[in-house]
């Protein structure tokens, strides 16, 4: 890790693009008053409280003699924001977010203890606060005679489109840096803090990635290299997937991933004045997880994913239509790591297929997380046909078809032959502002079930679906 923490020391100072725009913080209303601290500091101070209703059904993807994953319940989720400006150039940040450290949505009638009488059920807190988010940031043109700057502190980070790295949920601890030599051009350095590990030995777990991006009149450019450098693994014990496959039990202890991800990917925006619009993502991975003594070989990562697409945005009407192709590849029967390896941590609207990708276990063949929930393209692939638009000045709506397919035949639930035919899904949203800076929106997929999903005894699973009712103030 040592030579990799000199490099960075060098490159920190002059480059960093991240603290900007690959991770950005959740904006506070623009019409909110701020307050003058002493010394004339701006402190502006925002939040949001939102309450949600579930109705999940067959989440698992089973039938009725076996399933008992039938669940309706509220939750909650506070978020406090601050933001200090110091200066021109000096900005500070703070959220607070309610929850326990890996769950910021509380459920309604969690906790117990707090009753008493002869009816103890109640009556008690269900909830911690915890830093979500916290920086420093300092920008300016001083230092080089360009836009430059660094953001040191916690905060969220999403690569590109977020194919690779997503993590908008809870975020990470990482330093960031950017400059700007053209207006249009900007170049960036961050390093982010997956694991500590043990701090006297080398048994991190951190991410270096090198950004750059383009932004012309309607159209942009952008491309990255991300190093993972995981050094002896030492939380594998822990059970990963649906079939509870763990590091250690699967490569043996203090195995060391070394993964490097590419990213290429271009948008343009509204062709000639067409309203016709299209964006492209390549992403491929190379490197290998080192150390594998269960095994007596290196596998070798090799990876990859994509994604191209178009939409058109009418003139006349307030409508827009998508078209779009994604893919990621397979395990297999491979010995080597094929299948391209996601790092997913999204806040929940931030989905593909609300269903599929949110509640049910994946078709994602990887030895890292067979079979989880919420593994993005891996070994997933999505044909999307659909549109969004607003029907009154404070109602809009969503509608959205998807094909699902493996990239490599699965068997999710255990039946003896496997198939690439994970399902169908349709998706909808309806949003409807209530009031200033109040809102409801309703989101509710089904998901028709392939044959990757066949049961051991050949029968075929029941359908899913889902509905989630949403309502949030900001302030």
């Amino acid at each position: 890790m040592k030579k990799y923490v000199s490099i960075l020391t060098v490159l920190v100072l002059l480059l960093g693009f991240a603290a900007l725009s690959y991770s950005a913080p959740a904006e506070i209303p623009s019409d909110t008053t701020p307050a003058v601290a002493k010394g004339k500091t701006k402190i502006t101070l925002g939040g949001d409280i939102r309450f949600r209703g579930f109705a999940i059904n067959n989440r698992d993807v089973e039938d009725k003699g076996t399933y008992a994953s039938h669940r309706n319940y509220m939750d909650y989720r506070v978020q406090l924001r601050l933001k200090a400006e110091l200066s021109p150039n000096t900005t500070g940040f703070i959220m607070l977010q309610s929850g326990q450290a890996h769950e910021p949505n509380v459920i309604w009638g969690s906790q117990q203890g707090g009753a008493r009488g002869a009816y103890q059920v109640g009556n008690t807190k269900e909830s911690q606060m915890w830093i979500h988010t916290a920086y420093i940031q300092y920008q300016g043109s001083g230092l080089l005679g360009v836009p430059a700057g660094i953001k040191l502190g916690r905060d969220k980070i999403k690569l590109g489109n977020g194919i690779f790295l997503f993590h908008t949920r809870l975020g990470d601890d990482q330093i960031m840096a950017y400059i700007q030599p053209l207006k249009e051009l900007t170049l960036a350095l961050a390093t982010i803090k997956f694991r500590e590990g043990n701090s006297d030995l080398s048994d991190d777990a951190t991410a270096y990635a090198l950004i750059g991006s383009y932004k012309g009149k309607n159209f942009g450019l952008s491309a990255d290299v991300t190093y993972v450098d995981d050094q002896g693994n030492k939380d594998s014990t822990v059970a990963r997937g649906r079939d509870k496959w763990g590091l250690n039990s699967t490569f043996g202890k203090d195995s060391n991933i070394h993964l490097w991800n590419f990213g290429l990917r271009g948008n343009v925006d509204d062709i000639a004045g067409t309203g016709l619009g299209a964006r492209a993502d390549i992403e491929f991975q190379t490197g290998k997880i080192a150390n594998t003594t269960l095994l007596g070989y290196d596998p070798k990562f090799k990876g990859w994913a994509g994604l191209a697409g178009l939409n058109y945005k009418f003139k006349t009407i307030p409508l827009t239509l998508k078209a779009e192709y994604q893919i990621g590849s397979g395990h297999g029967d491979s010995k080597d790591i094929k299948e391209y390896v996601t790092a997913m941590g999204r806040l929940e609207g931030d989905y593909i297929t609300f269903v599929y990708e949110n509640f049910a276990p994946s078709a994602c063949d990887s030895p890292l997380a067979k079979y989880s929930r919420q593994t993005g393209l891996c070994n997933t692939q999505y044909v999307i046909f659909g549109g969004e638009g607003n029907i009154t000045k404070d109602l809009s709506a969503r509608l959205y078809g998807f094909w699902i397919r493996a990239n490599k035949a699965v068997n999710i639930n255990g039946y003896k032959d496997k198939s690439k035919d994970v399902g169908w899904e349709v998706d909808t949203m309806i949003t409807y502002k209530i009031d200033k800076n109040l809102k409801y929106w309703i989101e509710a997929g089904y998901f028709w079930p392939g044959d990757a999903w066949k049961l051991k005894n050949g029968k075929d699973p029941d359908d899913a679906w889902a509905i989630r009712h949403n309502i949030m103030v900001t302030f």
